[in-house]
């Protein structure tokens, strides 16, 4: 059978096949994941895209809404190294076919071309040996006839040869005796195209484990900790531009789009300065940063049978989070409609710059969809996973999860009742539970006396933000201030706010929480604060004198929180020896 020219539906339907074979060899493609970093998840990133390409673009007789359907569908859905690289190559093709109802061998071959031109261009330092060497190698040829089904046959024998290459043009890849993961994913693209072009049957989408694969050796030294991501549309420069003012925040800087819809890809330690920076170039639709230090725990053989997660309420430093490998999942924080990952794509310093120049701020609990994607990844490599979260009284977050861990037996919710430093507190007990080897019923049983026991008196120095965020209503607010109210703020024994007492000066109110402190022996406590390190330290040192012990640590709250509590807040979050009112 031959096929000497292509309709949109032809090639809609071939992407389609080829989008299913990559999602069949998702598993293998997360496993041999070693380039640029080994976090393990090049398949869940690239089947993510696929699968934004099925369900999000349209068939069409003319190629070129074909191809605009699926290039947008292909940036929205891009995730990774490999992803971005690929959605612009597609990218490329829709603008080398744009306007065309159908296309000849010559000019789709054409195409192809500018679509790898436009996959090299969008990365500030392209490496061979990647996905980028198997799309150029594979269609480096001069086309001969007209025959779309013997081309594809072709270019697929080009691709092969050119995978098994990659082994030996990375050292990275010989070490660990894989081709490139992308590169592969590529591959088995084509394979799917090609199998459509030639018998007009897409690939079956079943999912299958490579269990004679052996494990890849996940080793790595991280010098930018985020994997980060940006979904942008309105974009005020163009991706060459974009690139340069990007450049100097990290590594794997790539660029995929148009200025009405264009992703950005960087590898960072520093996620909040990206989209701080970039609010001033374009409209935010989308964050993603992705850990790959707790990647990388995940992957090893050593980690922790079970996983521990929590929500950026509670308030633990990095350090204690990374000695127990403590998953981060994020609140929404929306500044403005556009929505931030609290203490990862906004940090209190950054909204603290933010709070008096926008319209609006509120909160919202992370979407189903975020929760399932992150829940799933761990689940392939935990036997349990168990998520403590802010109180359910002061949030949605608990019911988000729960209603995810209610059709699966591997996943434990916990209601901390706490908020801040006083679920740190809880969540950091549950990793130590963990850490001493107790199963899951046992913390399960155990971890409701250690929340009843646990603490958090919040020294707030003003109720404006309180008031601007409609906790506290405005006559309140005024006549606390004409009064120079200063309550100490805590939680009930359900979780919900209270004013555990009231002073009438900041000396005051720090004499309060002394006394609160000394109704029964305290066997640790943390220190948290918004922006006000100075009078944290002191409460610290009264504190230390009284207790003759230090605090486990100090530590400055989430944005969620310092939302409410405002600058200049502290609090001392503590474990009694016995249940306290």
């Amino acid at each position: 059978m031959q096929l000497a020219m292509l309709n949109g539906r032809e090639l809609y339907y071939a992407i389609i096949s080829g989008a299913k074979k990559i999602l069949n060899e998702r598993t293998h493609l997360n496993k041999i994941n070693v380039f640029p970093v080994p976090d393990g998840d090049t398949g869940n990133n690239m089947s993510y895209m696929m699968q934004r390409i099925i369900t999000d673009s349209k068939p069409s007789d003319s190629i070129s809404d074909a191809m605009e359907s699926i290039a947008n569908a292909a940036i929205s859905g891009s995730r990774g190294n490999s992803g971005i690289i690929f959605a612009e190559y597609l990218n490329g093709l829709y603008e080398h076919l744009k306007g065309k109802n159908t296309v000849y061998l010559v000019e789709f071959h054409e195409a192809i071309k500018n679509g790898i031109k436009k996959a090299y261009e969008a990365l500030v330092n392209p490496v061979e040996g990647t996905i980028l060497t198997v799309l150029r190698k594979s269609f480096d040829i001069e086309v001969e006839g007209d025959d779309f089904v013997e081309y594809f046959d072709r270019i697929l024998v080009r691709a092969k040869i050119a995978l098994e290459e990659t082994t030996n043009e990375l050292e990275i890849l010989k070490i660990n005796k894989v081709v490139d993961a992308g590169a592969s994913g590529f591959t088995s693209f084509l394979e799917g195209m090609t199998q459509y072009i030639k018998t007009k049957e897409a690939v079956v989408y079943i999912e299958t484990e490579d269990i004679d694969h052996e494990e890849v050796a996940h080793d790595m030294i991280v010098d930018e900790r985020y994997c980060t991501e940006a979904l942008m549309s309105d974009v005020k420069v163009g991706t060459s531009q974009l690139k340069e003012i990007f450049k100097d925040l990290g590594t794997s800087l790539i660029v995929s789009g148009r200025q009405d819809k264009m992703r950005m890809h960087i590898h960072t330690n520093k996620p909040e300065e990206v989209f701080y920076r970039l609010r001033d170039y374009a409209n935010i639709i989308e964050q993603k940063v992705d850990d790959m230090i707790r990647q990388q725990q995940s992957l090893a053989p050593e980690h922790p049978r079970i996983a521990i997660v929590t929500d950026s309420i509670a308030d633990i430093p990095m350090d204690i989070r990374d000695k127990y490998q403590i998953h981060l999942m994020p609140i929404n924080l929306m500044v403005d409609n556009v929505s931030f990952l609290d203490k990862v794509t906004i940090t209190t310093e950054t909204f603290y710059k933010l709070m008096d120049d926008v319209e609006s701020f509120s909160s919202s609990q992370p979407d189903k969809m975020f929760i399932e994607r992150n829940l799933k990844y761990l689940e392939e490599h935990y036997d349990d996973i168990i998520v403590v979260t802010v109180a359910s009284k002061l949030s949605g977050t608990y019911n988000a999860f729960y209603q995810y861990a209610k059709k699966n037996p591997k996943i434990h919710v916990i209601d901390s009742k706490q908020n801040s430093g006083a679920q740190g507190l809880v969540v950091l007990e549950v990793a130590k539970m963990i850490e001493k080897g107790k199963s899951v019923k046992e913390i399960l049983d155990d971890i409701p006396n250690f929340i009843n026991r646990t603490k958090i008196y919040v020294s707030v120095k003003t109720l404006k933000y309180m008031v601007k965020m409609g906790r506290v209503k405005k006559v309140t607010g005024l006549i606390a201030k004409i009064i120079n109210l200063k309550p100490v703020i805590s939680l009930g024994k359900e979780g919900e706010g209270i004013i555990k007492t009231k002073a009438f000066s900041l000396n005051g109110n720090v004499k309060k929480i002394i006394k609160l402190v000394k109704q029964e022996k305290v066997t640790q406590y943390i220190m948290v604060h918004a922006q006000a390190e100075e009078r944290a330290s002191k409460l610290a040192l009264k504190l230390e004198k009284i207790l003759g012990f230090k605090p486990l640590y100090t530590t400055e709250i989430s944005p969620i929180v310092a939302m409410n509590a405002g600058i200049g807040a502290i609090a001392v979050a503590l474990t009694y020896e016995k249940e306290v009112e």
